[in-house]
């Protein structure tokens, strides 16, 4: 019963997750994009933007433009706000403030668009931004003001990524779209078009690859600011380029067989000494198969892990030549082995599964008189099995019961041997993956108070080219207690 409940409540969250999410993709069945097409204004004129908007449903849809700043008037053209099904209307939205509006900010208005059909709505704010100045400081009135700097560090390493940062600050309230920034720093350049808001303040990072062979030096790092190709400001910093030991480094690997061979060269190609380093990260494992050419260092890194470093002093037009061998063929040897060997089990192991098991029957104080025996066989390939024979031996001191039972097999042939009696049992045809199961009973010709031991029992069968095979079940020792 508890199985059943807890399938009905499953089958329920199911349901009732597919109905939440049938309803949300509903609710939200259109998308807006915003365009800016004039944020700046005075208090006397009116923003206005372009509201894209796409039904997504398959039926017409009207949407309605709204606000909930009372300080704003929304004047929406076209007035009607029907977009038909799958597809998308281009709506021009002024925003006008009123008098109680001060001068000398910039505001978000939030802009509720709102499908009539499904109630569902989106309020948007951030990308609704307007910008009120006054008269005298009106966009096209002002000769634009921005302050640049720029920022580098003092000395620089020429085979590291240099920082440059620029500082942008619009120092009214004009809208700047187009704005040329050129940075020259000598042995690296870059030119690029920004956007400022009115009275904005942009600090952007910029990361150059310099030319190792750099000439060591002061240099002079420029900025130069152009709006409408006019030049509008400029800011400049120095640094110095650091002298260094160039360390040329290459390497080469080759792997055959399971064995990997990797060549690694410093050469110092400075005009000053210095420390050729190689460091190897590898677990323990790939540790063992692996040898250095020179010996490695073995150190503890910041980081917790272990590391393998070969460090060598080199003087100018030196190098230093690593070799580093990792071999796996015994390893990989071992487990062809063991791959093989089982695979030869698998091919050569019987294909027929004898196990034989008995229960003691009529058991009293005076001992055992009666033994249940059970033979199992079972085909354990894909393929049947024809002509099976079993044959089991039955001690001197037991007989078989000759009697057949209700679901038994009876046995084509009860024989005697000079250790007891045989019995035999054929099967036309095991199919495959098949089961049986061969039951019968012994009964003792004495008491059995210690015990009895049954032999195995034999299965021979064919296989597929004609020739007999034979398996063998356990031995069974039933011990009375």
């Amino acid at each position: 019963m508890t199985y059943k409940k807890n399938i009905r409540i499953i089958f329920l969250l199911t349901i009732t997750m597919i109905l939440i999410l049938l309803t949300v993709c509903q609710a939200s069945g259109f998308v807006y994009f915003v365009k800016t097409l004039n944020n700046t204004i005075t208090k006397q004129e009116s923003a206005s933007f372009q509201l894209i908007i796409q039904n997504t449903e398959n039926y017409d849809d009207y949407f309605t433009i709204s606000t909930r700043d009372v300080n704003w008037l929304v004047n929406v053209e076209p007035a009607s706000g029907l977009v038909p099904a799958n597809d998308e209307i281009e709506f021009i939205v002024e925003l006008r403030p009123k008098p109680l509006v001060a001068e000398g900010r910039t505001y978000f208005i939030p802009l509720k668009v709102k499908s009539e059909t499904t109630g569902f709505h989106y309020e948007e704010k951030e990308k609704f931004a307007v910008y009120v100045v006054s008269p005298d400081l009106a966009p096209g009135r002002y000769t634009p003001t921005v302050t640049p700097t720029i920022y580098i560090d003092k000395n620089i390493d020429p085979k590291e990524k240099v920082s440059v940062r620029i500082n942008l600050r619009n120092r009214n309230s004009r809208d700047l779209d187009g704005l040329k920034v050129v940075v020259n720093g000598e042995i690296f350049s870059k030119e690029y078009t920004t956007h400022l808001l009115p009275l904005e303040d942009k600090t952007n990072e910029i990361l150059f690859e310099v030319d190792p062979l750099a000439e060591p030096g002061t240099k002079t790092l420029t900025l130069n600011l152009f709006f409408e190709d006019k030049k509008i400001g400029e800011s400049s910093a120095e640094y110095y380029v650091q002298g260094y030991t160039d360390l040329k480094k290459s390497e080469s690997k080759s792997t055959f067989l399971f064995k990997t061979e990797s060549k690694y060269t410093i050469y110092n190609n400075g005009n000053q000494p210095g420390t050729a380093e190689k460091i190897f990260e590898m677990g323990a494992i790939e540790r063992l198969f692996t040898k250095f050419s020179p010996d490695v260092a073995k150190e503890k890194g910041d980081d917790g892990k272990t590391y393998y470093v070969i460090t060598q002093e080199l003087d100018p037009e030196t190098q230093l030549d690593i070799v580093v061998v990792t071999n796996y063929r015994l390893v990989v040897l071992i487990i062809l082995l063991i791959i093989i060997a089982i695979l030869l089990y698998y091919v050569l192991r019987s294909p027929v599964v004898v196990i034989k098991s008995a229960d003691p029957l009529g058991k009293t104080k005076e001992g055992v008189s009666e033994v249940k025996v059970s033979v199992y066989l079972k085909n354990r390939t894909r393929r049947p099995l024809n002509n099976i024979r079993i044959v089991d031996h039955i001690p001197r001191i037991a007989e078989i019961e000759k009697k057949a039972r209700l679901g038994s097999m009876e046995p084509i042939n009860i024989g005697k041997s000079r250790k007891g009696s045989v019995a035999r049992w054929e099967l036309d045809v095991l199919e495959p993956y098949e089961e049986r199961i061969i039951t019968y009973r012994i009964n003792s010709k004495l008491k059995l108070i210690g015990g009895i031991r049954l032999p195995s029992a034999k299965a021979r069968y064919e296989t597929r080219r004609g020739k007999e095979r034979v398996t063998y079940s356990n031995n069974v020792n039933l011990i009375q207690r």
